[in-house]
């Protein structure tokens, strides 16, 4: 499974079937990694979330069921 950051992704399978995804890496800050989801590609109207690692971001995508197509 690839998982880009900074960059926008559709979720074409999982939870929140439709939706559209961005990943931003936020180590230097925080150590961990904010995932934003919303139902346009602008992000306007979105909900985030926050993992503490890489390993927490791919088990987050696992739990989810993601499959991304990046754009």
């Amino acid at each position: 499974m690839e998982i880009q950051t900074g960059v926008i992704g559709q979720i074409i399978a999982g939870d929140e079937l439709g939706s559209f995804i961005k990943v931003v890496e936020n180590t230097k800050n925080t150590g961990g990694f904010l995932i934003l989801t919303a139902s346009t590609p602008e992000m306007k109207d979105g909900f985030d979330s926050w993992v503490e690692n890489e390993h927490s971001l791919g088990s987050y995508f696992i739990e989810s069921g993601w499959d991304v197509r990046w754009l």
